[in-house]
């Protein structure tokens, strides 16, 4: 019962993971159906990902199965392709019964996918993007949700999961109206207007595009040039028509206070006094890839890229709130404690209204970044930015800003996507996710991102170089560095970065190192990193897993072969 996709989205999805399948031919090909297997790369090597067989009129197609190669020739459907052996086992319902299951009043919830019926009930609570995403879907096909959240696509994950929910099968007839309602669908593909991307970035996921920026790169210029910023998307970016941006309205919202909403346009927003701040944006699932050496977590396994830094320019948030009529004394008094933000393309966060109003925050609604209008990918026409949060507070495509008592609402504040649970809990039902605070103040983290080889008077050293980041505005103060599994420590130079001012530190530092080593007989080396910040907090030795793989922040590792002379 595998995923059902556009044949081209599945071949660019191979492309984009640089593996290949080697041969595929059709007559009528319409749709390609994955499963979770493992295929081999041009290396040699193999490594996990969704492979699969072409569906529909006759073909030739390579089937990738247990580590081998096969070639089947014939004419064959969804369901004979893609079903298991013990499928015709399996109950029969229809479009009808499912939609019958949609959750409420108290049923269960139902959802079908490439043929066959899943009971996601108990699902809900634990799935990565939200319950309000996922029970969308309910009583219904699961299908055109993911050709928006293409992420499914980019692990086997979802299938994995969905395997232990299976209660039966769809009647092929009714999964054929499915299929039919997707070939119009997908005539219209949301990813279409997507903006070109520097061929530099490191990318995991297409649609939506997620890319790390190259991390041999990072210490090239303070300031991360724009096209190789890190990108987080969770949907297809926002393009705004000449009409649209003309009426384009930034709209605050004081309704709790009494107050009318307040709308600001872009040429409003300009007309205000411009401050301008340099700010590390880090998503916080950087360095998840490091969690899933433990245990797989459910995410994108992203290395040490997902972090950037930019000179951002705009108008100060407590400028835009107290324009729009906003008293920071009335609204304490009236228990006001949280600013909203929602983006055009419907994501909601949002902060302390503390951190917003402070005069020393350098919160902004920004609308430069590195001295250029927002890109698209990073948030025209206007963003939030949070100096000292995690990224996801920093809102793209901002539309809306409220002032609540209570924090926003959705997935990405009150879900499971953005709260770290203990490392025993798997199962968000065992735990009481409200009482569980979304991620805020970033903690301290560090990386290595280039070595060098070096002999000197028959001594061996390593030239290390890489950068260092606390949240909260917290200065880095130190980074120490070891070859040696911490046993010694080599105290690094931070040469750039180093001068913020005081609980101000809003960006990153990088730091250099000369550290004496005695290679392994196989000439490799691991160096480790750890930072520390101006109130001591230290990055722990090893990493504090959660299922959702966020803040990795244990010492950085990196193998260095010391046989190579750079790396």
């Amino acid at each position: 019962h595998p995923p059902l996709l556009p044949f081209n989205m599945f071949t660019r999805l191979l492309q984009n993971r640089r593996h290949v399948i080697h041969s595929i031919s059709t007559n009528q090909t319409k749709f390609i159906a994955p499963f979770s297997s493992r295929v081999h790369v041009e290396d040699g090597s193999s490594d996990n990902l969704l492979a699969g067989a072409i569906i529909a009129g006759s073909l030739a197609a390579t089937f990738v199965l247990s580590d081998k190669l096969v070639t089947r020739n014939s004419s064959v459907t969804l369901m004979e392709a893609a079903r298991p052996v013990e499928v015709e086992e399996l109950k029969e319902y229809s479009m009808v019964d499912v939609k019958s299951n949609d959750g409420k009043d108290g049923k269960p919830i139902w959802v079908t996918y490439g043929g066959m019926v899943y009971n996601i009930t108990d699902f809900i609570s634990n799935h990565p993007g939200g319950s309000e995403k996922i029970i969308q879907a309910a009583g219904g096909p699961v299908e055109p949700w993911w050709n928006l959240y293409r992420q499914h696509f980019s692990t086997d994950l979802p299938m994995v999961l969905m395997d232990k929910m299976v209660i039966g099968k769809l009647a092929e007839s009714d999964q054929a109206s499915v299929d039919e309602y997707m070939e119009r669908l997908l005539e219209e593909d949301p990813y279409a207007m997507e903006p070109d991307r520097d061929d530099g970035l490191r990318v995991h996921s297409e649609t939506p595009m997620n890319a790390e920026s190259p991390y041999e790169r990072m210490l090239d210029s303070y300031l991360t040039p724009n096209e190789l910023f890190y990108i987080r998307h969770h949907h297809p970016v926002p393009l705004l028509s000449e009409e649209q941006l003309r009426d384009y309205r930034l709209k605050v919202d004081l309704s709790e206070l009494g107050l009318p909403v307040k709308e600001f346009s872009l040429e409003d927003l300009k007309a205000m006094p411009k401050h301008e701040v340099v700010v590390t944006l880090q998503c916080s699932g950087n360095r998840r890839g490091g969690y899933n050496e433990i245990k797989r977590t459910s995410g994108t396994s992203w290395y040490q890229g997902a972090i950037s830094t930019a000179k951002w320019g705009g108008v100060k948030l407590r400028d835009v709130l107290e324009a729009a009529g906003l008293k920071e004394g009335v609204a304490i008094e009236k228990g006001l404690e949280h600013v909203r933000f929602q983006s055009i393309d419907g994501m909601k966060a949002s902060i302390d209204l503390a951190k917003a109003m402070s005069l020393y925050g350098d919160c902004l609604v920004a609308y430069e970044m590195n001295g250029e209008d927002l890109p698209r990918d990073h948030g025209f026409p206007v963003r939030s930015l949070i100096p000292g949060y995690v990224g996801v507070r920093n809102v793209k495509w901002l539309n809306e800003i409220q002032v609540s008592s209570s924090e926003a609402e959705g997935a990405w504040q009150r879900g499971l996507n953005y709260k770290t649970l203990p490392p025993s809990v798997t199962d968000v039902n065992s735990v009481d996710l409200t009482r569980i605070p979304a991620m805020q103040e970033a903690s301290i983290f560090s990386g290595i991102t280039n070595t060098e080889f070096v002999e000197e008077d028959e001594e061996m050293y390593i030239e290390a170089r890489g950068w260092a980041w606390a949240g909260g505005g917290r200065n880095v103060v130190r980074v120490d560095v070891s070859a040696n599994n911490g046993g010694n420590w080599i105290t690094a130079d931070i040469y750039e970065g180093g001068d913020q001012k005081f609980n101000r530190g809003w960006a990153w530092v990088f730091w250099k190192a000369k550290v004496p080593v005695n290679p392994s007989r196989d000439g490799k080396v691991e160096l480790c990193s750890k930072a520390v910040d101006i109130a001591y907090n230290i990055q722990p030795e090893k990493p504090d897993w959660n299922v959702r793989g966020l803040g990795n922040n244990s010492w950085f590792r990196k193998t260095v072969e010391t046989t190579t002379r750079k790396r």
